[in-house]
């Protein structure tokens, strides 16, 4: 039998897209609104056609049209993927209820009628089941509801399923023959068991899924492995891949931000340095070197290396995200609040951004 037919609405960096693609899907196109991101997909997806600009300004016909692809294939699409952006009911946000983007929920559901998949994937922070009451999240089921599909939604943890990070997101699974798959049992356990007292291989831990890579200090770069992979997770980001280390280099820091950076312990935080020596910046984890990291934001000033006084690289906060070593990032590597406002989709951003691990995918 061929691959299902896969379109991905909102891809990011494309996360979603290449766990999809590793469960067996074949994807025929995907929309991206930012020029970054679209030069990250490229890199890593040469041979999808990758349509760039907001989705309102486009149809399904338009979108297949563009993407040079046959419109006779419309009508044999297994499946529509997206993580819609969240950055309007957001923890980590602002949550607002008046942000347009929480209205692009529609947009993707006028795609979906055109298309008339048999499948549908959305994605989203646990936030939207609670922000506003839970107007928001009620809106979009009733959208969803009023296509005549049926559909479950549920929060899977990552760590659940490989990803050393603790990090909840909503996924909604959509069905048209009102058979919905089931979402996934959780094949890790913080204990070794589950609920149903089967053994399972024990969370990934942060040390599991960086300590093989060249332990840089600030300033430097590193592009070769210093050892062979040292756990099952690390195995899997180096799989099939013999090249040289992409997006590992650390940025620079004063003497006295580094001193700073050593107060804080493996796995603490800015309440473990004194009080009368704290800055201003409170939201600042060191990673832990046997447990989970926090939810991965966009912002690497967020988190610290576990050992070294410094802040992640590019491609260690990509190992805890669980994107693959052969996947490289491009565009520039951060930018500040200002840029950010102008448009630009640094590649922190990227990694931090994309809507579901891809650990999970490959070994499901």
């Amino acid at each position: 039998m061929s691959k299902p037919n896969c379109i991905e609405l909102f891809t990011g960096a494309g996360g979603m897209m290449l766990g999809i693609e590793q469960a067996g899907f074949n994807s025929l196109f995907a929309n991206e609104i930012h020029s970054d991101p679209v030069k990250t997909l490229k890199r890593n997806f040469p041979a999808i056609p990758i349509i760039e600009g907001e989705i309102q300004n486009f149809s399904a016909s338009k979108s297949f049209e563009l993407a040079g692809i046959n419109k006779k294939i419309m009508n044999h699409v297994d499946l529509i993927a997206g993580g819609l952006p969240c950055q309007g009911f957001s923890t980590a946000g602002l949550k607002d209820k008046t942000d347009p983007r929480n209205n692009l929920i529609g947009e993707y559901l006028r795609i979906f009628k055109e298309i008339q998949p048999r499948y549908f994937i959305l994605e989203n922070v646990t936030g939207l089941k609670t922000l506003h009451n839970g107007k928001l999240h009620e809106n979009i089921l009733f959208k969803i509801d009023k296509t005549g599909d049926q559909f479950k939604d549920k929060v899977l943890y990552a760590p659940d399923y490989g990803v050393p990070q603790m990090r909840k997101r909503l996924i909604i699974i959509g069905s048209k023959n009102g058979k919905v798959p089931t979402h996934p049992e959780p094949s890790f356990s913080s204990d070794n068991k589950n609920l149903f007292n089967q053994n399972l291989p024990k969370y990934v831990t942060v040390s599991d899924a960086i300590n093989d890579l060249p332990q840089i200090q600030q300033g430097e770069s590193g592009v070769h492995y210093k050892s062979k992979p040292k756990s099952g997770y690390q195995q899997l980001m180096r799989k099939n891949y013999n090249g040289l280390i992409t997006n590992h280099i650390a940025g620079k820091h004063r003497l006295k931000t580094m001193e700073y950076f050593s107060l804080i312990p493996p796995g603490g935080n800015v309440m473990d340095i004194p009080e009368e020596l704290r800055k201003k910046k409170q939201g600042v984890q060191r990673w832990p070197l046997n447990g989970l990291s926090r939810t991965i934001t966009t912002k690497p000033s967020d988190f610290l290396h576990p050992t070294i006084d410094r802040i992640p690289t590019i491609r260690e906060m990509a190992r805890i995200q669980s994107f693959p070593d052969n996947f490289e990032f491009l565009g520039q590597r951060t930018t500040g609040n200002k840029m950010r406002r102008l448009g630009y989709c640094a590649q922190s951003q990227q990694v931090g951004n994309i809507e579901n691990q891809v650990a999970s995918s490959s070994q499901s």
